[in-house]
């Protein structure tokens, strides 16, 4: 049920941003073309961050679990390569071209604006509380946004969005533009997430050696879906496509491939054999050591009352309640 009413509060969000708040190049719809635009993040990213807002507010789950969904759109995010090769803006404008248009190697070259753009917003909102002590927020954003151009149904500019979030934060957000909308550097959730006594947990709860693949069951057979870029797979020359039949001489299926790692240490070399395009193929490669695959939002050990108060402000938490059954 929480999930459906997400997707409730999602297309029911539209309704104001995108609908009627947005940007130059959705200002008058073509249904004959694709429409061109950089913010696409805005419009869907920020539409997703509050398609969890809404349903933590109106009382459908609480903040435990609306912390969880957002550790979840963390995980999702920080196991995407793709987020240190495509810029959030870039992502926006190749939608046509891109997102929809999905390949082998999309997972290493591309990132979702609707993923990244939550993230982005979440953290802005972030930023707008603590510039300003919980007294602003993202929802101060939208509400000017509305008043200067969903009312009026005049599109923005790229330069106008920024100018808005930069008036409600009350400060430059050149550099903040720069390094996580137009540039690849990692999301600072450690920092955002810091004043309100929160911390991001990254944890490895199977730990295996870092092959960089991953293999599906297809008709009785391994198949390669995805091989990362840089991984040891991609540099013993694996494709997606090849059957993968063994490791060290002993078969492997799609389904015991992670099993069948955890014999093995990080720095191990191992034979990997497969079928490449129907050619019985042979490579040795070394294993890396586990990457993490889980990441989780939870309170700070020691918290101060500043950070306390703004954590129960910010997601409705009320005095008598304890804060540290939030750890997801």
């Amino acid at each position: 049920m929480p999930k459906f009413m997400s997707l409730v509060a999602h297309e029911f969000f539209h309704l104001w941003n995108v609908k009627r708040i947005r940007p130059k190049g959705l200002e008058v719809f073509n249904y004959d073309r694709e429409n061109y635009t950089d913010s696409l993040w805005f419009c869907e990213g920020t539409t997703s961050f509050y398609d969890l807002v809404i349903p933590l507010r109106a009382g459908i789950y609480d903040a435990q679990c609306y912390l969880k969904k957002v550790s979840e759109a963390i995980t999702q995010l920080q196991t995407t390569p793709g987020r240190k090769v495509q810029p959030l803006s870039e992502s926006s404008f190749d939608a046509w071209i891109k997102l929809y248009r999905p390949d082998a190697n999309s997972k290493n070259a591309q990132i979702s604006y609707y993923l990244k753009g939550e993230l982005v917003s979440f953290l802005l909102d972030l930023l707008i509380r603590t510039q300003s002590n919980n007294a602003r927020s993202l929802d101060d954003v939208m509400r000017q946004m509305w008043q200067q151009f969903g009312q009026p149904e005049i599109g923005f500019t790229r330069e106008q969005l920024k100018s808005v979030f930069e008036s409600v934060a009350g400060m430059d957000l050149t550099p903040f533009w720069a390094d996580y909308i137009d540039g690849t550097v990692e999301l600072p959730f450690g920092e955002m997430l810091a004043p309100f006594g929160l911390a991001l947990k990254i944890e490895t709860p199977n730990p295996i050696p870092y092959l960089g693949l991953t293999a599906k069951a297809e008709h009785g057979s391994a198949i390669i879906k995805f091989v990362e870029a840089g991984s040891p797979a991609e540099q013993a020359g694996l494709e997606p496509g090849d059957e993968l039949l063994a490791i060290d001489g002993f078969r492997v299926t799609a389904e015991q491939l992670s099993d069948r790692l955890q014999g093995y240490q990080p720095g191990d070399t191992i034979c990997m054999t497969v079928f490449h395009q129907d050619v019985l193929h042979q490579s040795s490669l070394t294993l890396g050591s586990p990457m993490p695959s889980h990441f989780n939002i939870a309170v700070m050990t020691q918290t101060t009352p500043q950070q306390k108060s703004l954590l129960r402000e910010w997601l409705g938490i009320q005095p008598n309640d304890p804060i540290d059954v939030l750890a997801v």
